[in-house]
């Protein structure tokens, strides 16, 4: 259970994104839809994080962060205050990343960790991996917005489940396809048969050579048809604004709305599941389709 961005943004877009980061951070602070399925707490205050490329003239800056306040000793309220407390940074940090900047890519993660999940800055999202690919390295980054099936994917990398959260394992093994030369979207689509709820995954992709690219897997497992409270918050929404593209979570999208910000918000019904290329001027386009399993 997460909020998540994932968004490209040119020109005016760049100040639009900074928008979009203040609503994440008070999404987390208070997400009426999550209250629904918890019965009362709405916080996504287990940990938060960041991946930003931006570029300026033809160099990328590549910029990586994460936190999580959890620690022996610290209480789970106290833990979730901290972590609220500090990503009201966030739309600072990504300001200062942006500045000067002609165009950028930008993943950011909220985080409610399901209870048997481990906890710590290294299982906040995004998870960063490093794929070894014919063409050369390629940095990953991966944010998730729902949960999958760990066992099958601890096996394949050889470790042991309970010291892994479950987006970790998924973001390893997608970069081990990547790393083989596996096509973005078809590793995507290889995760969908592991998900148990919803199947929100960003993909920031930044190779040695070219430009980095964003994608996003865009479903969910089918039985959350079955439960409306549950479908609306999976649903991801497609953000489209002067000079941006995005993909975020349902309660984000209704904040930008809500609190004036130059988008248009539409959901990804489930009939339009699927991998998503995500590149301003245009809405996200898709690039294949993804019915539930």
């Amino acid at each position: 259970m997460c909020r998540l961005l994932a968004a490209h943004a040119v020109g005016r877009g760049l100040e639009i994104l900074v928008g979009l980061t203040s609503a994440l951070v008070e999404a987390a602070a208070g997400d009426p839809l999550l209250a629904r399925l918890t019965g009362g707490d709405g916080r996504h205050c287990h940990g938060w994080g960041f991946a930003v490329a931006s570029r300026r003239g033809g160099s990328w800056l590549v910029a990586h962060g994460r936190f999580d306040a959890h620690a022996p000793g610290v209480s789970g309220e106290e833990s979730c205050r901290a972590n609220l407390e500090s990503a009201r940074r966030l739309p600072g940090l990504v300001e200062g990343l942006l500045e000067g900047s002609e165009e950028a890519f930008l993943v950011a993660h909220v985080r409610r960790a399901g209870r048997r999940e481990p906890r710590g800055t290294l299982h906040a999202h995004p998870y960063r991996e490093l794929a070894h690919t014919p063409r050369g390295p390629v940095e990953v980054y991966l944010a998730h917005n729902g949960g999958v099936e760990k066992e099958p994917l601890a096996a394949e990398l050889g470790v042991d489940a309970e010291e892994y959260s479950d987006s970790g394992l998924l973001a390893a093994a997608i970069t081990s396809r990547i790393a083989r030369g596996i096509d973005v979207a078809e590793a995507l689509e290889w995760g969908l048969r592991l998900a148990k709820s919803g199947y929100v995954v960003a993909l920031l992709t930044a190779p040695s050579r070219g430009d980095p690219e964003l994608h996003v897997a865009a479903a969910a497992s089918c039985s959350i048809l079955e439960d409306e409270d549950r479908l609306e918050y999976y649903k991801p929404y497609k953000l489209v604004g002067e000079g941006l593209s995005a993909i975020a979570s349902s309660t984000l999208a209704r904040l930008a709305v809500e609190r004036g910000l130059p988008v248009e918000a539409d959901p990804v019904e489930p009939r339009d599941w699927g991998v998503y290329e995500v590149k301003a001027p245009h809405a996200p386009r898709p690039v294949s389709r993804m019915p539930c399993v």
